[in-house]
């Protein structure tokens, strides 16, 4: 026990504000070092017990004190001195001493992160928000405390190049506690390596063709669908797309349609996809809070929910054999009796990336034809003179038509399903880039806003023009630097399915164009409330915004 001595000398080291404000400083410093972000609630915990056990023995020793409430007010403006001089030290250190203090960007994105979760919440739409910043700041803009926003193609190579020193950034470690790494999530480069190897031959030249036939059942299926609905006045476009590209990635991934085409509804199970992802928007800004949220039985709820969906998909294809190769069947070894953890984690990566961005672009895609009905006219006359008298277009058929090619890369152009790109972490001795002899300081978080970089002047003449001939021979001059473009990532951590993607794309689009001729429906400019303008919300990859259409119905040969 402590003697009433030691109580007294407590007391009096909580009342000497200096001293509080000393350990308050020297705390900042402390808490400065490795990523205390994802071990915060243990700081937390180590704060409430500090401060309920110095509570207890100034109550217990102290004979200056002679209530609870009184032991508690001496332990509480201790508190208000100790976290007001973290504080203090922080913003003061932020400001005027960090490393990336000569950095351009708003002052209060250099004191806290919360600075960008106010510009996320306006409209969830963040990467417009970045967007205006490098309009008025440049190339490298501070957007956090040690945190850079980069618009520079000569940067691509050293953030996200194959040689790049950098790693991914600790964003990837939000959901860890919950759940394994899966392929998108693990940080480590060795462990990346070798499960990328694994997943290659799910998607390789050989696998994408065996995939084939699902793709074209369900492109099938699809115009089908939208044909019993051409007579309407309204067709929510997004939503067929939707359940199309989940009902793919279902089918290719596991063996397994979702039924979404079928029902003409989202799935109970893809609807937690969206739900799990929507905290991405908003608190993925400030990770310790995103880290903190997600240790609460609400916070973490809609996550555990899809975790425990993807849980019984796994369970109901490991006692299946298909009869055509899926992508399952490349990641488990079939001698296995246990479906690996990590698998979870695995799948609902695939799931999510494999599904809402093809969806999000088609329905972008759309949007820029009936916005430009000469370049859907255009891609109509191309396609239909592939497509000779086939009613409808296999996979293999619009494999090689380059205007195609060009209206599918113009849409990821314009509109990239991941706007805000991905974070990378530089090496503790920092990076360097030599064109504009600027030096990065180690341990800083970079993001490459994939919707600005490839909306700019500098690489894309005329950035805001949809123009698919910029990637055919007929005006090639229009793409200035194709490291610009970001759609898919590039270097090793590039989208490992993005050659299925376009060739979900490639048979959805050339098939629907051949179909019908597809126009804004009645006061839909996709400006509205909810429409893809003002209702795509950025949660990491795209929630994309409703969009409205009329088809028409063509008389096709040999339909």
């Amino acid at each position: 026990m402590l003697s009433l001595q030691s109580g007294h000398q407590l007391a009096g080291l909580l009342r000497n504000k200096l001293f509080v404000g000393g350990i308050g400083i020297l705390s900042h410093f402390v808490l400065s070092h490795g990523e205390p972000d994802f071990y915060f609630h243990y700081i937390l915990l180590g704060w409430t017990t500090i401060w309920t056990l110095a509570t207890g023995v100034v109550y217990t020793t102290d004979s200056n004190v002679h209530s609870l409430s009184e032991a508690i007010a001496v332990t509480m403006s201790a508190a208000g001195v100790y976290y007001g001089s973290l504080l203090f030290s922080m913003l003061v250190y932020r400001a005027f001493f960090h490393r990336l203090r000569k950095f351009p960007g708003p002052f209060m994105a250099g004191l806290s992160k919360f600075y960008g979760m106010s510009l996320a919440a306006k409209n969830y739409q963040y990467y417009r928000e970045t967007e205006k910043l490098h309009a008025k700041y440049g190339d490298y803009v501070r957007t956090g405390p040690r945190e850079l926003s980069i618009t520079d193609a000569d940067a691509i190579p050293f953030v996200h190049g194959p040689t790049s020193k950098c790693r991914k950034g600790a964003w990837y470690n939000s959901t860890t506690h919950i759940e394994d790494y899966s392929l998108q999530t693990t940080r480590d480069k060795t462990d990346h390596r070798d499960r990328r190897r694994i997943w290659d031959r799910g998607f390789n030249a050989k696998a994408l063709r065996d995939y084939e036939p699902r793709i074209n059942r369900h492109s099938r299926y699809l115009m089908e669908k939208l044909a019993e609905h051409a007579r309407e006045p309204c067709v929510k476009i997004s939503n067929w797309f939707n359940f199309y590209s989940f009902d793919v990635m279902g089918d290719i991934g596991f063996d397994r349609s979702f039924g979404m085409l079928e029902k003409g509804k989202e799935d109970e199970g893809i609807d937690g996809v969206h739900k799990s992802m929507a905290n991405m928007t908003f608190f993925g800004h400030v990770p310790w809070l995103m880290s903190l949220l997600l240790r609460t039985p609400v916070g973490a709820k809609d996550l555990r929910v899809f975790m425990k969906w993807v849980g019984v998909v796994l369970k109901e294809r490991k006692k299946r054999t298909p009869n055509e190769p899926d992508v399952f069947s490349w990641l488990v070894n079939s001698d296995d009796e246990n479906i690996p953890l990590r698998l979870n984690a695995d799948t609902r990566l695939l799931i999510v990336a494999g599904s809402d961005t093809t969806s999000a672009t088609l329905t972008w895609l759309v949007y820029e034809l009936c916005k430009n009905p000469e370049k859907q006219a255009k891609l109509r006359r191309i396609v239909d003179e592939a497509a000779g008298d086939k009613p409808f277009l296999d996979v293999e058929d619009v494999a090689t038509i380059p205007y195609l090619d060009g209206v599918i890369n113009e849409a990821l152009r314009l509109h990239p399903a991941v706007p805000s790109g991905v974070s990378r972490e530089t090496p503790p001795t920092g990076i360097t880039i030599p064109s504009r002899n600027i030096h990065i300081p180690g341990q800083t978080t970079i993001w490459m806003p994939t919707h600005t970089i490839q909306r700019s002047p500098a690489y894309f003449p005329s950035p805001l023009t949809f123009l698919p001939e910029r990637w055919t021979s007929e005006a090639p001059d229009m793409v200035r630097d194709k490291r610009a473009f970001l759609a898919f990532s590039t270097g090793p951590y590039n989208c490992v399915g993005q050659k299925l993607s376009i060739m979900e794309m490639r048979s959805v689009v050339s098939n629907l164009v051949r179909r019908f001729e597809v126009r804004f429906a009645e006061g839909e400019d996709g400006e509205g409330v909810g429409g893809v303008i003002n209702g795509t919300m950025d949660c990491f990859t795209t929630n994309v915004g409703s969009l409205n259409v009329i088809l028409k119905a063509r008389n096709v040969a040999g339909g």
